[in-house]
């Protein structure tokens, strides 16, 4: 079983089923409402930042480097670590496109003056690792980024054990593009004219191929805002195989009563629509999927991640501050980028977010084309359990009317499934 963020689970001789105890909840420091204006907020989250990096740099026996991208929240962490180590060693992934951040982590870099590692991922022997790099997370598994954070992971531990990242900046203080309309709006809450109104126009738009551009911004908008429910929050954050439930197998209600339980609670509480998605975000997207896929990461090499940005005083204390603080009109995290105008250049300020892109469309009809078809193809294939055969068959010689992003990822997840079953059911028993 998974215990979910904020709990522990008792077990016993007299009773082996275990009992989860919930002894801390981020939902009630929502309810929770700070009166600092916004200089004092500035003030008192980069005196909270600085005891937690510190901590976490102070209180290890070994040396401390940093993962280094063209972000700000690991921009931070790396600017304040270097106030308690003047020679911290970072690590930033480069790779050939127009997603590399490198010369962006440079900056940073320099302007600090770390032992700088930039590691040249071409991915040349991905063939022959990707198996195992999914394997090594022992369930099934499906964010691809997992791939460029275990070669960091694997480069960085070259030089040193115990590594800070700047996890948890986005779920904390308002990252993501969702959380714009969720601040203009409460897309749980019924009553309104916008569901109707979308339900109307989305069928008439055009499908969305690249996920950069606005037009992707809007059709992901009108597409979420048709719906209702949970399927609101599903369609803005786990969306890979939405408006395509019809081909899966099994009971859908069945495999979501544990997530919708906990969205009701939310959703029906007296906190605003961006306070939702943020306290949704934090108990399942970051526990269930990004901490996982780096802790798994790091740990596979031996190496031990730090998050800052996760300690217990940004945690009890940022969800307080006013929505306003996180999202300022169209600009997201913007408490966090004003603070960073303080330590990091300018250029990186503003960028956009995005995480550890990966070319996964061109992977699938390249380098991985032949082996992800032996297992998703193969008539005994395990995710045949889950999804229609048919359905697969089409999707991957392009009959089926999708985005080419959308459908490599339910390609990925395919992929995934059976790869774990092959790798961590069968070989192992």
């Amino acid at each position: 079983m998974k215990i979910p963020a904020g709990c522990y689970a008792i077990v016993s001789a007299g009773n082996p089923q275990p009992v989860v105890v919930r002894w801390w909840n981020i939902h009630d420091y929502y309810l929770q409402k700070s009166n600092h204006n916004f200089e004092e907020a500035l003030q008192h989250t980069d005196d909270i930042l600085h005891t937690a990096v510190k901590r976490r740099v102070e209180s290890s026996d070994l040396e401390v480097g940093s993962f280094l991208s063209g972000g700000i929240d690991s921009g931070l962490v790396t600017a304040i670590a270097s106030e308690y180590n003047s020679s911290i060693k970072t690590f930033t992934v480069s790779f050939q496109g127009e997603y590399d951040e490198a010369p962006l982590a440079k900056r940073v870099a320099e302007k600090y003056g770390t032992v700088h590692h930039e590691i040249n991922i071409g991915f040349d022997h991905l063939l022959d690792d990707v198996e195992q790099i999914i394997a090594n997370y022992g369930m099934p598994f499906f964010d691809s980024s997992a791939i460029p954070s275990y070669y960091v992971s694997q480069h960085a531990k070259k030089y040193l054990t115990v590594i800070l990242n700047g996890d948890g900046g986005d779920e904390i203080f308002g990252g993501y593009r969702r959380y714009v309309p969720f601040s203009k709006h409460d897309f749980f809450k019924s009553g309104s004219l916008i569901r109707p109104v979308s339900k109307l126009i989305f069928p008439f738009l055009p499908i969305s191929n690249d996920k950069k551009n606005k037009y992707n911004y809007i059709y992901r908008l009108v597409d979420l805002a048709r719906k209702k429910g949970l399927d609101t929050y599903l369609s803005s954050t786990l969306d890979i195989f939405e408006d395509f439930e019809n081909v899966l197998k099994g009971d859908r209600k069945t495999a979501l009563e544990s997530i919708r339980h906990s969205f009701d609670r939310i959703a029906a509480s007296p906190l605003t629509g961006m306070q939702k998605m943020l306290n949704l975000d934090f108990d399942h997207i970051l526990e269930a999927n990004l901490l996982v896929k780096m802790d798994i990461a790091t740990m596979a090499h031996s190496l031990e991640g730090r998050s800052p940005l996760l300690s217990r005083e940004v945690l009890e204390y940022i969800p307080s501050l006013p929505d306003s603080y996180k999202v300022r009109g169209t600009q997201t995290k913007y408490l966090l980028r004003k603070l960073a105008e303080k330590y990091l250049p300018a250029e990186l300020i503003n960028q956009p977010k995005r995480g550890f892109e990966i070319p996964l469309k061109k992977w699938l009809d390249g380098e991985l084309k032949d082996l992800v078809a032996s297992y998703i193809l193969s008539a005994d294939s395990y995710s045949h359990q889950f999804v229609e055969p048919g359905f697969i068959e089409q999707l991957w010689n392009r009959k089926i009317k999708t985005g080419d992003e959308k459908r490599a990822k339910m390609l990925w997840i395919l992929f995934a499934l059976d790869v774990w079953y092959k790798k961590c059911y069968v070989e192992k028993g």
